[in-house]
C-alpha cells in the first residue's frame, strides 16, 4: 500500500487557517494518530488523502472514526 497523508487544519498560531500534512504508511496508522489528537485545540482533522492529493477519507468519516476509543498503541517507525 502507498503512503497516505492526514490533512490537519491549523487552528492557532502563525499558520492559522493553513493545512499541515502528516504522512503514514497506512490508513489505520493515520486514524490511530487522529484518535490521539482528536479534540486537540491546535488542529482540525480534515481528511486523509493519497500522495497525489486524492481524497481517501473525508472530514465526517475521519472524525467519526477518531471519536472511537483508542484501542492499540501506535507503533513508532524508525
Amino acid at each position: 500500500m502507498q503512503p497516505v497523508r492526514l490533512v490537519l487544519l491549523q487552528l492557532i498560531g502563525p499558520r492559522e487557517g493553513e493545512n499541515d500534512f502528516v504522512e503514514f504508511s497506512s490508513l489505520d496508522e493515520a486514524i490511530a494518530y487522529g484518535r490521539q489528537i482528536h479534540g486537540e485545540p491546535k488542529f482540525q482533522l480534515d481528511g486523509i488523502e493519497d500522495g497525489s492529493g486524492r481524497s481517501l477519507m473525508a472530514y465526517d468519516e475521519l472524525n467519526e472514526r477518531c471519536r472511537l476509543a483508542y484501542s492499540a498503541p501506535l507503533r513508532k517507525t524508525a
